[in-house]
């Protein structure tokens, strides 16, 4: 159940757009929706998002998938972002589909600690 995921975020380090967008359209659904707090408004296509997490690959920023957890078709995936002090932790929450593939993701910033 998480190799599309994964393979969703291994895209988000790959420099070359079009092993990107290869790699997120084989993670998710035609009409999967993306949300996190660095986007406007919710993303579909394998195209823009390729085109959006080429912000990540440019940078050089590693991203890992460092825990997941599975409800029925529902995972929730905490992710690292960059390493040692600059590093930065969030979660997604993931609907899958019948075979496998992402069908929405929402990501949040940190870990959401107690306020």
């Amino acid at each position: 159940m998480t190799k599309a995921i994964e393979d969703f975020f291994a895209a988000w380090t790959n420099p070359d757009a079009a092993a990107r967008e290869a790699l997120i359209s084989g993670a998710m659904t035609d009409g999967a929706v993306y949300a996190d707090p660095r986007t406007e408004a919710p993303m579909t296509g394998a195209a823009a998002l390729a085109e959006y997490t080429g912000m990540f690959a440019s940078m050089g920023m590693p991203v890992a998938v460092v825990n997941t957890s599975t409800t029925l078709s529902h995972v929730r995936a905490t992710l690292q972002f960059g390493a040692g002090e600059q590093s930065q932790m969030g979660q997604y929450c993931v609907d899958m589909d019948d075979s496998g593939k992402i069908a929405r993701i929402v990501g949040f910033a940190g870990m959401g600690e107690p306020s």
